[in-house]
C-alpha cells in the first residue's frame, strides 16, 4: 500500500490568455478519436479492479495508493499508515499514566478484538474555576484497523453540563451515559458496515471503498477524500481521485475553470488546452479538460457533472524536463483508463 507522496493540487487560477484551439473531446459515441489501441499496452493498463470511495476504475495490479485523511457522514476520519501498534500501546500507557499529563484517561474499551478499541478522556480541570456554566469537555477517540497495519483514528467530543459552575450531583452517570451513547454511534455509524477487504475486490453493494476495507452504507452518506495512485515503473506518473468536491450552485465547472499547474509567466505561455469538451463515461455526463505545459509536461481531468469524482491524471509534472513519453502515449493512456470507471454499485 503507498504512503502518500507530493500530491499536485488542482489549483484554479488564469492561463496565458491564448489558448489555441482545443481538440474535439472523446465521448462514448465517438470511440474512433481515440488512438489507445495502437500505441499502448491496453492489458496492462486495465489489468486489475481498483476501488475508491463510491467508484471503481481498472489499473495496472501493481500500484501504491493512499490518502492521509477521509470525512465521512460527520466523522473526520484520520489515516495513518503502518502505525497500528504504536497508537495500541500508547492506548494502554495513556491507560496507566494519562495522556500527556494533562489529560485524564476516563474509560478504554475494546470494540472489536485486535481491530477497534476506544478511548475517552477529560482535561484536568476544576468546575468551579475553569468550567463554570460551558461544562466538562471530553474527548472520545475511535481507533480502529482493516486488513493492514494502518490506523484509522476518529475523534469526537462531548461536554458534561454544569450545575451552577459546580459539579452536577449525578456527574458519574451523566459520564457512563454520555460514553455508552458515543459507543453506540461507533458502532453504529462505522463499525457495524465495517468489512475488510481485498486490494482488488469490488463490493457489489453500496457503500465506501477504503484502503484493506469497505463500510457499507445506503449509498447517500457524505464523503470526501482525496486519493493518490501510482504504479511500478511508471516514475513519471500518477492519478488522483477526488470524492466529495460538489458544486455549489453556481459555482464554475471544469471547462469555466482555468487551470495553472505552476507559477510564473513563462509557465502560463508555454501552457496550452489539448483537448476539451464534454464527456460521457459509463453514462456519467462530465466534462474533460486536457493541458499540456512546460514542454512535456501533461495534467488530464474529468469532472462529473455537480462535480463528483473528479479524476486528474499527470505525467511528468514532478520532473524538471517533463516526461519523455509522447503526446500520442500519454493521450492513449488517458483513453484507455478512463472509461473503465463506473460507480461501485450502479
Amino acid at each position: 500500500m503507498m504512503k502518500p507522496t507530493t500530491t499536485v493540487l488542482l489549483t484554479v487560477s488564469l492561463l496565458a490568455a491564448c489558448t489555441p484551439p482545443a481538440v474535439s473531446p472523446l465521448t462514448e459515441q465517438n470511440p474512433s478519436a481515440t488512438t489507445a489501441s495502437s500505441s499502448i499496452d491496453t492489458a496492462y493498463w486495465t489489468e486489475q479492479p481498483y476501488c475508491s470511495g463510491r467508484y471503481q476504475l481498472r489499473l495496472p495490479s501493481k500500484r501504491r495508493h493512499g490518502s492521509t485523511h477521509i470525512d465521512y457522514n460527520g466523522w473526520s476520519v484520520m489515516v495513518m499508515f503502518n502505525d497500528w501498534n504504536r497508537n495500541v500501546r500508547n492506548i494502554n500507557e495513556f491507560k496507566q499514566n494519562g495522556r500527556a499529563g494533562t489529560k485524564i484517561v476516563v474509560d478504554t474499551r475494546t470494540l472489536i478484538p485486535d481491530r477497534a478499541m476506544m478511548q475517552v478522556t477529560r482535561r484536568d480541570f476544576e468546575w468551579e474555576h475553569i468550567i463554570r456554566d460551558r461544562g466538562m469537555p471530553y474527548e472520545a477517540d475511535l481507533y480502529f484497523k482493516l486488513d493492514n497495519d494502518d490506523a484509522y483514528i476518529v475523534r469526537s467530543y462531548f461536554r458534561i453540563p454544569s450545575d451552577h459552575g459546580k459539579a452536577p450531583a449525578n456527574w458519574k452517570a451523566q459520564e457512563k451515559e454520555a460514553i455508552n451513547t458515543i459507543e453506540k454511534k461507533f458502532r453504529q455509524e462505522i463499525l457495524n458496515g465495517l468489512k475488510t477487504r481485498q486490494e482488488f475486490e469490488v463490493p457489489n453493494k453500496h457503500g465506501i471503498c477504503l484502503i484493506g476495507g469497505f463500510i457499507a452504507d445506503d449509498g447517500k452518506k457524505p464523503f470526501e477524500v482525496h486519493s493518490t495512485v501510482e504504479f511500478a515503473k511508471q516514475h513519471d506518473m500518477s492519478l488522483e481521485i477526488m470524492h466529495g468536491d460538489v458544486l455549489k450552485a453556481g459555482e464554475a465547472t471544469l471547462l469555466q475553470r482555468k487551470v495553472d499547474p505552476e507559477k510564473g509567466l513563462l509557465v502560463k505561455a508555454l501552457t496550452r488546452t489539448i483537448r476539451q469538451g464534454k464527456r460521457t463515461i459509463n453514462g456519467m455526463s462530465g466534462e474533460e479538460k486536457l493541458v499540456k505545459w512546460g514542454g512535456n509536461k501533461y495534467m488530464f481531468f474529468w469532472e462529473r457533472d455537480g462535480g463528483d469524482p473528479r479524476i486528474m491524471m499527470q505525467f511528468g509534472a514532478e520532473k524538471k524536463d517533463g516526461t519523455k513519453r509522447s503526446e500520442a502515449e500519454v493521450l492513449a493512456i488517458w483513453d484507455t483508463v478512463l472509461p473503465t470507471l463506473k460507480p461501485v454499485k450502479p
